[in-house]
Parts: C-alpha cells; structure tokens; sequence
C-alpha cells in the first residue's frame, strides 16, 4: 500500500501543550488494480453488505469520488465458513469486487454497548445477540474474507467515564491484539494492517499507544477509543478531545494514513482534517437519513474569497442547521429541490413536496432518495475540503462553512 501525500497545510492546529499538527491532501493506492483513494476523503459504509438502503443497482445514482466501502464484522461474524466456502473474497461477496474493501470491526454507526469486553476478546453485536470473537477467530474470518484492508481486533471500549484502569487495560490489550493479529500478513501479504491507538481520551496511555503501535508492521492507524459509535459519537465536540487526538497525531509517523471512525458533524470534519486526519466514514450522513431528514449545510468552498477574521460560532446551534426535517407542513405544495444547486439525482429529479409524501406515508422509496442525497452532500464536501487543503486555505474553508452556517 502506498500513500502519496500531495500538499501539507502551512497553518498547523496547536495544543496548549506546544503539540501540533497539519492538514495534508494525498492518495492512497491500496494495489495497483484497485481505484485510488483521494484524501481526505470518507469510505462508504455498509451494513450487513448493503449500504443502507440502497441496492446496488439504485447505488450507481451515486456519483462519488472514492470507489471504497466499508465493511464492519460485526455484520458478517458469522459467515467465515461461508466466507471460505465461496472464496473470492467478502467485497466479492456482497457484490461490491470492484470496490477497495475495507474491514472494520465495529460498525461506527451502532452504538457499541459497553463492559461486555473480555481479558482476550471481545464482543461484537449484531441486533442483540452478543458474539465474543479472539484474535484466532477474527484471523480466521480475514483469512476467508480477503480485504484490501482490514482493521486489527481492538479493544474500543473506552467511554468518557471509564477510569484510568479499564483505558490502560484496552490499550494493553490492543497492543497484543495487534501482535498476534499481524500473523496474517505472512498469508495474505498485499493486504494492508491498520492498527488501533486506543487510550480513551486519557493523553499519556494515548502517547504510549501511539508509540508501541507505530513501532509494529502497520500500514495506517485508526483513532479509536473517543466514543462507543452510533448516534451519540455524533455529539463530541473538538475541544473535548482535542489535548489527546493531537497527542495521539503528535507520536505517528508522517508518512501513513490517519482514519477516524465514527459519525462525524462537518465542524468536527474540519477540525479533524485540520489536525491530520486522513480518512472518514459515511455513518453521519447514514444517520441523518435515518432521522428522515436531509442536509442542507454549506459543501462549496470559493478559494480567494475575503472575510472576516472573527465568527463567534456556537457549535449546538451550528449543529441544528446542518440538517432539516420535513415537519413543516407548507412543504407539501414546494416544488423545488431540497437544496438549491445540488447535483444529486434526488435533487435533479424529485421535489420537496414529492419526498415529504413519501416521508409521511413511509414509503420505502423516501429513504431511498434522502440516503442518495445526503452522501452526495457529504462527498461534495469532502471534495471541497480536499480541494481548500490543496491550496492551502482550509482556514479560508472554515470561515466560509461557519459564515454560511
């Protein structure tokens, strides 16, 4: 795997503790016969194979840049004997061979109940029926699963209330994890590893993840541990985490990609690109979708553009403008798109009116066009984001989206 990074910002995000860190645009080359991943950029997420609410054939509505999906096991913890039976492959399997495939272990957009993990497993959930899998398990299924990329088990389970006890514990175990885990390079050697940093939001066990991982055979790392997924994860302010994430960034290596997981606000987005993340996942959008709403917050950037230095911004109030329902009834007679300009296939074809009746009645067809608009919402902002970091004006970027907001 190969990770080409194109532009690094100049302006750089700053601890109170002096550590620092810089937004970068680059392309990740999993092997040379798969698409490229632009970065940042976020990979599609998936549920139990199928990106919800889409089938493969409405998905070609969907007009996006990165061909790459995500796969949780914890969707597909039970199919490693069908896995093996079928053999080509989990992205095969699901009907997406032409995607980058890669595996996670948790879905980010399911909440992860919390203190069912064990001394050397852990538990992965689907519905409500628990599954405790170790590493052999989790090697076993990869083995048959063949992703481009997967994630190495870890131990996520780190809520912002956990004592400093069970976080040490996690980043322990993931650390072991991860040397047992990378066993399965020796049988699958193009397929790329990428290790968890765990440590809660506690900023020495993090440093010391950071480094133990980095001293390993990996290919990228995931930022884990900030939250336990689903709709909740969605609630995390930057400042929260701010002190640890830039610790974590700190102790990496420059040269491999940077993913976070999990459902992410675009003022999040931005303050995570700026402070070098990489890679994203589509569960936010997912979860708008969810809610029967769509979004409708600024996804343009104007390069150049001149404005002012100072916007006092409310993050809670910001956040409730990024996305609206349809409660208002004077949008059944509105015939025009749910938001002006957008390119989507829901906004070229359909109007407001048309989806709120559809909403109201609940036709499958309405979650159906809202899921096509909101990951073209969130794509066409991730383009705009990548496109500011080129140039070198991501700060610009950021004062236009809260400006608009």
């Amino acid at each position: 795997m190969k990770f080409i990074i194109e532009n690094v910002a100049l302006k750089a995000v700053a601890s109170s503790s002096g550590l620092s860190s810089a937004a970068r645009a680059g392309v990740l080359e999993v092997r040379s016969s798969r698409p490229l991943i632009e970065t940042p950029g976020p990979l599609l997420g998936s549920r139990g194979g199928a990106v919800p609410h889409l089938t493969n054939e409405t998905l070609q509505f969907l007009d996006i840049a990165n061909s790459s999906i995500l796969l949780p096991f914890q969707h597909h913890s039970k199919q490693t004997e069908v896995m093996k039976s079928f053999k080509k492959g989990l992205g095969a399997f699901v009907g997406e061979a032409d995607r980058v495939s890669v595996v996670s272990v948790q879905d980010p957009g399911v909440e992860t109940p919390t203190g069912y993990n064990q001394n050397k497993a852990i538990s992965v959930w689907g519905g409500k029926n628990r599954n405790i899998v170790d590493v052999e398990q989790y090697k076993e299924f990869v083995l048959a699963a063949k992703p481009d990329l997967v994630v190495a088990l870890c131990d996520g389970d780190t809520p912002p209330e956990s004592a400093t006890k069970r976080i040490n514990k996690a980043a322990k175990k993931t650390v072991e994890f991860l040397d047992e885990f990378l066993e399965v390079k020796t049988e699958l050697p193009d397929m790329a590893v990428i290790g968890a940093i765990e440590g809660g939001r506690d900023s020495q066990i993090r440093k010391v993840s950071a480094i133990e991982t980095s001293k390993r055979n990996v290919d990228g790392f995931l930022l884990d541990g900030f939250h336990c997924n689903g709709p909740s994860a969605a609630n995390i302010q930057w400042e929260e985490i701010k002190e640890s994430f830039l610790e974590t960034i700190f102790h990496l290596p420059g040269d491999k990609p940077r993913f976070y997981f999990g459902p992410a606000p675009p003022d999040l987005v931005i303050e995570l690109v700026a402070a070098g993340v990489d890679i994203f996942d589509t569960s936010y959008p997912s979860l708008v979708t969810e809610r029967e709403a769509y979004l409708v917050f600024n996804n343009k950037f104007i390069k150049d553009s001149n404005i002012d230095d100072v916007i006092e911004i409310n993050i809670n109030e910001a956040r409730a403008k990024y996305e609206e329902n349809f409660d208002n009834d004077e949008l059944r007679l509105a015939q025009r798109p749910l938001v002006e300009g957008c390119s989507c296939y829901t906004c070229r074809n359909f109007t407001i009116a048309y989806l709120l009746h559809l909403v109201k009645v609940r036709e499958m067809l309405g979650k159906v066009l809202l899921s096509l608009h909101n990951l073209h919402h969130y794509y066409t902002f991730f383009q705009a984001i990548r496109q500011a970091v080129l140039m070198d004006q991501l700060h610009l970027f950021k004062k236009q989206f809260f400006k608009a907001s």
